[in-house]
């Protein structure tokens, strides 16, 4: 009988200590704030002006060139002659050469000599070509 009450009177003290940590309903999960937004706007200035558009790369150095009021008009259906495919095919991530550079998908990857860009930075820009590719 001692021993039924030592049990019961444990069990009730692991209960009530733990009664805060139980969650009576769904909770939302904060997620924070996303990468990048999936817009030309943000990717022209959080990415291409910030690692693609340099001295020795991508201004006048090699192509496409993206200083910053270029930059949409040389990558938005341009093809690249060398892989016979755009910089970015409209509505269709998979088959645009920017993702396959970002990824280093069958050719170096980009930026060189800088880290990869996070996966979701490539995700907005993935987002942003798959909603159409717009120049907002």
């Amino acid at each position: 009988m001692k021993l039924k009450l030592i049990i019961l009177a444990f069990s009730t003290l692991l209960i009530a200590s733990c009664s805060e940590h139980i969650v009576s309903e769904c909770e939302p999960v904060d997620e924070g704030e996303p990468a990048m937004a999936a817009t030309f706007s943000a990717i022209n200035e959080e990415v291409l002006q910030t690692t693609c558009a340099l001295s020795g790369c991508h201004i006048g150095a090699f192509s496409p060139e993206l200083v910053k009021a270029m930059a949409y008009d040389n990558l938005v259906s341009k093809l690249n002659n060398a892989k016979n495919m755009n910089y970015v095919e409209p509505g269709d991530a998979a088959n645009s050469f920017l993702i396959k550079k970002l990824l280093g998908d069958g050719t170096t990857i980009m930026p060189q000599g800088a880290p990869p860009l996070d996966d979701e930075v490539i995700d907005s820009i993935k987002v942003w070509i798959d909603n159409g590719a717009e120049n907002n």
